[in-house]
């Protein structure tokens, strides 16, 4: 079989529900809400429990079974390959700069290394500057998490316009 390039949970630091023996990242079900943690907690493909941190590893697999896996568990109902072609393929995308070894924290769509700081860009909901990653700052000072990933007015005070694909905005309020 195949080896793959794939996130699994790292550790049990700032939250952690999680307690499946392999920890697989499901694909991030971002929300209109990213403070509620949909926005920067993975969640395990078995167990559906979020948690902070995920280690990238290779593992005996395909890209297509994960995917299917996870669909399955997630939508309890019968998979299309089209449903498995798009995940694959956004979560290839999603992976493309991970490296085997290293850990990472998603925030709003994106997959960032744990050791970065000067962190800018747009994600899936709102534009981000931040210095360090408020992830990592937890681990010593839990209040952190208060102050932004869980903080409703920051991720509403960063929120981006989006457009559907007729460039009609969309309302998320």
């Amino acid at each position: 079989m195949n080896k793959i390039k794939y996130l699994k949970k790292a550790n049990d630091d700032v939250i952690s529900f999680c307690s499946c023996n392999d920890g697989l990242i499901s694909y991030p079900a971002q929300a209109d809400c990213p403070w509620c943690g949909c926005g920067w907690l993975f969640t395990c493909k078995s167990c559906r429990k979020p948690f902070t941190f995920a280690e990238c590893i290779e593992v005996e697999s395909t890209y297509e079974k994960i995917a299917k896996d996870d669909l399955t568990n997630l939508l309890r109902r019968d998979i299309s390959e089209e449903e498995i072609a798009e995940w694959v393929k956004e979560m290839k995308e999603i992976l493309t700069n991970a490296e085997v070894g290293k850990t990472y924290i998603i925030m709003d769509g994106k997959l960032i290394d744990k050791d970065q700081s000067g962190i800018k860009f747009e994600g899936w909901f709102a534009k981000h500057d931040l210095g360090k990653l408020p992830q990592i700052e937890a681990v010593k000072n839990p209040e952190i998490i208060h102050e932004k990933l869980t903080n409703e007015s920051y991720w509403r005070d960063n929120e981006t316009e989006r457009t559907d694909r007729f460039g009609i905005r969309i309302l998320r309020r």
